[in-house]
C-alpha cells in the first residue's frame, strides 16, 4: 500500500543558497503549502521588532509555523519548511515534530559554494542583510553542513 501520509518538506541551507526559490518551486511541483519563516515573520512583527529580536520573533514565528503545519496534516497537506535548518539538532528535532504531527519528513540540503552566497545576500536590502554580509565568515561556521548520517537530497543552486 502506497504512503498517505502527508510530506514535509525540510529546506535546509545557508543564506544565499537559494532555499526560498527552489522552495517556491517545489510547492508548485508537490502541491504543498509553503512556510517561510521570515515571510511570516514580517508578517507577524513590525520590521523594528524582526530586526531588533529578530531570535524572539524567529522562536515565536516558529510556534505558530508548527501549529500551521498541523493544521495542515490534519487535513492531509504537504507542507514546506523553508528555514535553514543549520544545525543537525535542529534537523532532527524538526524531523521528530514532523512525525509527531503524521507527515514523512524529508530533508532537502540547498548548496551553492560561498561566492555565490555572498553575491546573492550582497543584494539585499535591510539591517539583517547587511549584518550578514559583514559577518559572512563568522556566521558561516555556525552552519553544520548534513552528513552521511543524515537522510538528505542534495540540491547545487550554482548557476
Amino acid at each position: 500500500m502506497p504512503n498517505t501520509k502527508p510530506i514535509c518538506y525540510l529546506i535546509c541551507g545557508f543564506l544565499g543558497a537559494g532555499k526560498t526559490t527552489y522552495s517556491k518551486k517545489l510547492a508548485k511541483e508537490k502541491n504543498a503549502i509553503h512556510l517561510n519563516a521570515d515571510e511570516w515573520c514580517m508578517k507577524l512583527f513590525t520590521k523594528d521588532e524582526y530586526e531588533k529580536n529578530w531570535e524572539d520573533c524567529f522562536l515565536k514565528t516558529m510556534e505558530y509555523l508548527w501549529q500551521k503545519a498541523d493544521e495542515y496534516s490534519n487535513l492531509q497537506k504537504s507542507v514546506i519548511f523553508d528555514i535553514g535548518f543549520w544545525t543537525k539538532q535542529s534537523r532532527t528535532e524538526a524531523i521528530t515534530k514532523a512525525t509527531k504531527l503524521g507527515f514523512t519528513p524529508i530533508i532537502y540540503y540547498i548548496y551553492a559554494p560561498d561566492n555565490i552566497l555572498k553575491e546573492r545576500i550582497s543584494k539585499r536590502q535591510g539591517a539583517i542583510a547587511e549584518n550578514n554580509i559583514k559577518h559572512f565568515n563568522e556566521t558561516k561556521k555556525l552552519f553544520e553542513t548534513p552528513d552521511k548520517t543524515e537522510n538528505y537530497l542534495l540540491i547545487d543552486t550554482t548557476p
